[in-house]
């Protein structure tokens, strides 16, 4: 499957991007093309993408990319079929790169009240009127979107779905780089939210779009009210989400786990299926298949107070 990647309005090349980028050196062909924007994981054509690594050997080997910005401090010479944009800053020149490339696209832009042209509604899902639907939002059939809820652009929602009060899907996560002068920038999202069939939001929730990867939930997943999701986080199917429940960037929530009230997972964690954390653990690390976590930070204990979608013991 092909990872996400933007498409950009008009084509570019590695010499038009190398110009616009203080203190670049193109190393390759520099007419090389650039039409999306993207992760390594990617497999777009004449994909732009970047890589902070000090060696990033091994992983430009692997990457379909056409032309990657890397340190001018790593050891790095261009492969066949790959042009390298070499920079000071990494992360400075690829947001540089997407404020010239996608003008207005870091953070997407606020949709007024009622339904977007451009978006896909089932006839049969029902939308408040005062609920706000960007641009290009998919939802399926027979989902409730409530009062005041907003979905931004590039969003799915699948069918049988419950979007509860005031709550947002594909918002922005908390990212940002600070440039060596200082100036902090925000690190652009250029991704979107995916939400299976039968998920439930609860109200106030937040769902953060993601940056170089969709952020997505599972069928059958349950998210309580008040749930912060951030960018880049896959939650799997049937899993239930309790109330107050945070999630950092880039975690993986495995199918059927159980997070429990105010529980937290901090960013680029997997809990493996059938994870249960009680209420008020925060998890740092790895978690293995059906563990049972609790605690600050949450340790594994033998057994659990039932909760859930299941009656408690």
């Amino acid at each position: 499957m092909t990872a996400f990647a933007r498409a950009l309005p008009q084509p570019t090349t590695a010499r038009a991007l190398g110009a616009g980028i203080a203190s670049c050196r193109v190393l390759g062909d520099a007419q090389r093309q650039v039409q999306h924007i993207g992760s390594l994981a990617s497999t777009a054509p004449d994909l732009l993408a970047f890589c902070d690594d000090a060696n990033p050997a091994d992983r430009l080997g692997k990457t379909a990319a056409a032309v990657v910005l890397v340190r001018a401090s790593a050891e790095a010479s261009p492969r066949d079929g790959k042009t390298l944009l070499v920079v000071d800053d990494v992360r400075a020149a690829f947001i540089d790169v997407v404020q010239q490339l996608l003008d207005e696209s870091a953070r997407p832009l606020d949709p007024p009240p009622g339904v977007d042209p451009t978006a896909r509604i089932d006839a049969s899902a029902c939308i408040a009127p005062s609920a706000c639907i960007g641009a290009d939002v998919v939802v399926g059939a027979r989902s409730r979107i409530a009062p005041g809820a907003i979905v931004y652009a590039d969003c799915e929602i699948g069918s049988d779905c419950v979007i509860g009060p005031n709550a947002v899907v594909g918002w922005v996560g908390l990212s940002y780089h600070d440039r060596r002068n200082g100036e902090r920038l925000f690190f652009p999202h250029l991704a979107g939210v995916r939400i299976g069939d039968r998920v439930d939001v609860g109200a106030q929730a937040c769902i953060c779009r993601g940056m170089l990867s969709h952020t997505t939930v599972g069928a059958d997943a349950k998210i309580g009210s008040l749930v912060y999701v951030s960018h880049g986080v896959d939650v799997g199917a049937r899993a239930w989400l309790s109330a107050g429940t945070a999630i950092a960037g880039h975690a993986t929530i495995g199918a059927g786990a159980l997070l429990g009230i105010g529980s937290v997972v901090v960013d680029n964690v997997e809990l493996e299926p059938g994870v249960c954390s009680g209420g008020g653990s925060v998890v740092t690390r790895h978690a293995r298949a059906g563990a049972r976590l609790q605690g600050v930070p949450a340790h594994e204990v033998a057994a659990m107070r039932r909760f859930g979608p299941t009656p408690r013991d």
